[in-house]
């Protein structure tokens, strides 16, 4: 009996040590640093979003007036043609032309676009058969489409994008109330397959952290960002700056024609418009890697460092942290004859995994993301991270980048 009481008295001896190293301290700090992120941009957004314009806000405004021509660029777009057409048929109180230019298609598109379009005369169609070795080739499309326009409003939208009924007649209403030379929207991803459930949550994510959209709407100190998903543009504005060939070379002309605009002193906006507008934006993992490391690589300026540190931003808050949560949750059952130690430790790690789940929940609802995305946000962090840094690789080392059917390689900055 006398050994075993020794025994006790040795355990109880170790673990009021090791509490008392730097190691304990480490774990404490890292959990309290992870409740503390999580908080912070809790409140964040929760700022930042009376600042966000929604699409319902247009059901509270005045007509609008005036012909859209909508421009679609479609490369290959058997896959979604279809659907693009029919919900552009199927717009409301909105006078528009619809001009889709076949770019370089080698697949059924043409096809699948005259059974859909079923003798509409607002639905028509041009080929393109070409690019310059200048252009980017989506934006050469894009500009193909504009010379046909006859609207004096120009929406450049992507094939992959379905709208709501009544969407253009929206976003026309908010443009013309709130006077912008460029209004972008930003629609709902689909997540119907498991690899868009548990990635895009977070590489849109990633995207905000870049280019808060609150900052985006602000008429002072603006931070011009547009989504090339749909580019609203006065067409007055739109030619004032050169059209599609003052940005002919840029793989996100979007953000281009943002800054163009701005620094033209021109106002530009972008709504939240995830009730009316979807988006399916890729149809495979390797897909969806090759396309948001392009989006990462322009939206950090080309810039290898910057891709680097949003890498390791997103590796520390989305592994590292949730994963010392855990440790300080699991290392307080080792104190229990120290009752203050421990409880600090459970409820430190409780907190910071708390906070980031209910941030979470509140962000995946933001973007209409299932919620059970969140079980997968470590594994989604780590493999965002390693875009990132495949975008830095991809710069250093000069390798191509495809996108619309073609190859570029990007030069660092």
């Amino acid at each position: 009996m006398a050994a075993r009481v020794g025994y006790s008295a040795a355990a109880r001896t170790r673990r009021h040590f090791f509490l008392m190293t730097p190691f304990s301290w480490t774990i404490f700090a890292f959990a309290a640093a992870g409740a503390l992120y999580w908080i912070m941009l809790f409140v964040r957004i929760a700022r930042a979003l009376p600042a966000i314009p929604r699409v319902e806000d247009a059901d509270a405004m005045s007509e609008a007036s005036g012909k859209i021509s909508i421009v679609i660029p479609a490369h290959n777009e058997c896959r979604v043609i279809a659907a693009s057409v029919r919900g552009l048929r199927a717009q409301v109180g909105v006078d528009f032309e619809a001009i889709y230019v076949l770019d370089r298609c080698t697949d059924d598109t043409r096809a699948l676009l005259i059974a859909a379009a079923e003798g509409d005369p607002r639905i028509r169609f041009v080929e393109n058969a070409h690019c310059p070795d200048d252009w980017a080739g989506k934006c050469f499309a894009a500009s193909v489409g504009a010379a046909e326009a006859k609207g004096d409003w120009i929406l450049f939208t992507d094939a992959d994008c379905r709208f709501g009924e009544t969407l253009v007649r929206s976003m026309l209403r908010i443009a013309m109330q709130r006077q912008t030379a460029l209004l972008s929207a930003l629609g709902r991803l689909t997540f119907g397959r498991s690899f868009e459930r548990q990635l895009q949550p977070v590489a849109t994510m990633v995207l905000m952290r870049i280019f808060p959209l609150d900052k985006a709407n602000r008429e002072e100190r603006c931070w011009p960002f547009a989504n090339g998903q749909f580019l609203l543009f006065k067409r007055e504005a739109y030619e004032s700056i050169g059209g599609h060939a003052i940005v002919k070379d840029d793989l996100l002309e979007d953000l281009a024609f943002a800054k163009r605009l701005h620094e033209a002193g021109r106002r530009i906006g972008v709504v939240d418009a995830g009730t009316r507008m979807q988006v399916s934006m890729y149809d495979s993992p390797l897909a969806m890697r090759r396309g948001w490391t392009r989006i990462f690589i322009e939206s950090c300026g080309r810039r290898p460092r910057t891709l680097r540190w949003k890498a390791l931003e997103f590796f520390t808050t989305g592994v590292v942290l949730p994963l010392v949560a855990c440790a300080s949750m699991i290392a307080s059952g080792y104190y229990e004859d120290d009752i203050g130690a421990s409880a600090i430790l459970f409820l430190t790690g409780a907190l910071s995994l708390g906070s980031m789940v209910v941030t979470l929940s509140w962000m995946h609802g933001l973007f209409h993301a299932p919620y059970r995305g969140i079980c997968f946000h470590p594994y989604a962090a780590f493999t965002v991270a390693r875009w990132l840094l495949d975008g830095a690789r991809i710069l250093e080392k000069r390798e191509a980048v495809r996108w619309g059917g073609r190859e570029y390689v990007l030069e660092p900055r």
